[in-house]
């Protein structure tokens, strides 16, 4: 939730704390183990598992000792393809401008599945991703159903892209209404849990009351 893994790219800022601590061996903590690392950070006031700060592992001299360097391989392995799609641009795309890499370092990355078929990323993964066909939405839609579809960013794909099977785009937009309501960037939920909910419930409300038939998807918890 803090390091490493973003969505939709809402806040690259977390991408890049991972990047300075994974790839150039640089973060704010720096402990001699993974176990005093974890027993340190969690005894911090209000610490909690999915906010821990980004830290390194050092040798007796202070130097991190698993940074990723030229001729390393790199497979990033998540069930969550959403969490993984901006990590994978980081390491993969050479006009890369979101943040500055420092430095870039030459290795094979691999994915254990493709994390967006459409943009064919990662190019090298490990697993064929399932095809996931017939999904409620193309078949409400087939049946000349309307439907909506309404969240906030970081949840947007939860109502569109995996609600349709792992396609992002419509099956027909005659039909179907996708309303991306922005996220607070950089508020974490623990501290504001409500999230968008009376956002995404006046739009869906606003939906209803207009007269047009359709179905909704508020966020995904």
């Amino acid at each position: 939730m803090y390091v490493t893994m973003d969505r939709y790219e809402n806040d690259w800022d977390v991408v890049k704390r991972g990047w300075d601590a994974q790839v150039l061996g640089e973060a704010p903590y720096k402990f001699k183990s993974a176990l005093e690392a974890v027993k340190t950070l969690r005894a911090e006031p209000n610490a909690n598992d999915p906010y821990l700060p980004p830290f390194v592992i050092v040798d007796d001299s202070g130097n991190a000792i698993g940074p990723v360097l030229d001729g390393d391989a790199v497979v990033t392995i998540n069930f969550r393809a959403d969490r993984m799609v901006m990590l994978a641009k980081a390491l993969e795309y050479a006009d890369f401008d979101k943040f500055d890499h420092v430095r870039v370092p030459k290795n094979r990355y691999a994915g254990m599945l493709q994390y967006d078929g459409e943009l064919k990323l990662p190019s090298r993964y490990l697993v064929s991703p399932p095809e996931i066909e017939r999904t409620s939405g193309e078949y409400l839609v087939k049946n000349g159903i309307r439907t909506f579809a309404c969240s906030e960013t970081v949840k947007f794909g939860h109502v569109t892209f995996f609600w349709n099977g792992n396609r992002s785009g419509y099956f027909d937009e005659t039909k179907e209404e996708y309303v991306e309501i922005p996220s607070d960037s950089g508020i974490t939920f623990n501290v504001a849990p409500k999230m968008k909910a009376l956002e995404i419930a006046e739009k869906a409300r606003d939906t209803i009351l207009s007269g047009r038939p359709g179905t909704c998807q508020p966020a995904k918890w």
